[in-house]
C-alpha cells in the first residue's frame, strides 16, 4: 500500500475534457507531470461517468491509458449517507471493476447535521471491509473547526490519507490557509498523512493566479507534504496561466513511506467562515444544466 507523491488532478466529468479522449487525456496529464489522477467513478450508490444515452462507461479507458503511461489512476465518489451500504458497494464495485490504485471519499455538507457520525461510520467501516488493501483517502473542508458536527474522526479512522479542500477561494494566500489546515488537522485526534487539494478553478469574478499555484505548491514541499491535487481539470484548462503553472512545477513522484495496513487482507488573511459547499457558481450552473437533462432520462447526475 503506498501514498500519494508528486502532482495530481481531480477529473470530475470526463466527456467533457480533451474531447473525452483517454489517449488526449493520459497524454496531456504525462505533459504536466501529473503521477496521479483522480477520477470520478461514483455518485451516491450510481456509478458515474457512464454515458447518459449510450450507457458507455468513460472510466476504463481512461484508467488504461493513464496506466500505460506510468501515471496512477484513483477513484472518487461524493456520497450523501442516506444509504451508507449502498453507497460503499457501489464505490468497493467500481474500485475492484478497474482495478483502481485508490480511492477517495468526499464528504461535505450533508455531513453536517447532527448524528451523521452514525452513517458515515457504517459507510466506512463496510468500504475498509470491501477494500482492505486499497488505500482510502478522505476529502472534506479545509478547517475543520468551521464545520463541526461533521465527524472528520470518523472517517480519518478508515482512512489512510487525508485530503483537505485547501481552496483560497475569493483570497490570495494559498501558502497561509494550507499552514492552518495542517494545523487544524493535526489538532484531532485522527491525525493522517496530508495531500491537500488546491484551487485551480474560478468563483465568479475570482480565480486563483498562476503565481499562487506555485505557492501552493511550494508550500506543500516546505512542509515535507509528499503530494498535492487540485480540483478541477475541466477549469485548469481553461485557463492556460494554470495549468502551465501545474506543470512547470518540477514535482515527481518519490519512494513514500508506507502506512500499515488497516486490518489484514484475507485477498489479493482572515478567512470568513465557509457555510456552502466548494463548488462554484460557474461550475453549479454547468451542474444544473447537466442535471435537468439527465433528470429527463432518469438517470442521476450530481457533483
Amino acid at each position: 500500500m503506498s501514498i500519494l507523491s508528486g502532482k495530481g488532478m481531480y477529473l470530475w466529468i470526463i466527456s467533457r475534457v480533451e474531447k473525452g479522449d483517454p489517449e488526449k487525456i493520459a497524454q496531456v496529464a504525462q505533459d504536466a507531470g501529473l503521477t496521479h489522477v483522480l477520477i470520478k467513478v461514483a455518485d451516491r450508490h450510481f456509478a458515474y461517468n457512464k454515458d447518459p444515452q449510450t450507457g458507455k462507461d468513460n472510466v476504463p479507458g481512461v484508467v488504461d491509458a493513464l496506466r500505460a503511461r506510468g501515471i496512477s489512476p484513483w477513484g472518487w465518489q461524493y456520497i450523501y449517507g442516506t444509504n451508507p451500504e449502498a453507497e460503499a458497494a457501489m464505490a468497493i464495485q467500481r474500485v475492484k471493476q478497474f482495478n483502481l490504485d485508490g480511492f477517495v471519499v468526499n464528504a461535505e455538507v450533508e455531513f453536517k447535521q447532527k448524528g451523521m457520525d452514525v452513517p458515515a461510520r457504517q459507510y466506512m467501516q463496510a468500504l475498509r471491509a470491501g477494500l482492505p488493501n486499497t488505500p482510502i483517502a478522505f476529502s472534506s473542508y479545509r478547517y475543520p473547526t468551521l464545520h463541526r458536527p461533521l465527524p472528520f474522526e470518523v472517517f480519518l479512522e478508515y482512512s489512510d490519507i487525508n485530503m483537505p479542500q485547501v481552496y483560497w477561494v475569493q483570497s490570495s494566500n494559498p501558502a497561509q490557509q494550507l499552514q492552518r489546515s495542517v494545523r487544524e488537522y493535526q489538532a484531532l485526534s485522527v491525525y493522517r498523512p496530508i495531500v491537500p487539494t488546491g484551487a485551480a478553478y474560478p468563483d465568479g469574478s475570482w480565480s486563483p493566479t498562476a503565481g499562487q499555484i506555485t505557492e501552493f505548491l511550494q508550500a506543500c514541499k516546505d512542509n515535507g507534504i509528499s503530494g498535492a491535487n487540485f480540483w478541477e481539470w475541466y477549469y485548469a484548462r481553461r485557463d492556460a496561466g494554470l495549468w502551465a503553472a501545474v506543470s512547470a512545477f518540477p514535482w515527481p513522484a518519490t519512494a513514500v513511506a508506507e502506512p500499515e495496513p488497516t486490518q489484514p487482507d484475507p485477498e489479493p488573511d482572515p478567512v470568513k467562515e465557509e457555510t456552502e459547499p466548494h463548488v462554484s457558481p460557474e461550475v453549479l450552473k454547468d451542474w444544473q444544466e447537466m442535471q435537468k437533462a439527465l433528470r429527463k432520462q432518469g438517470r442521476p447526475y450530481a457533483v
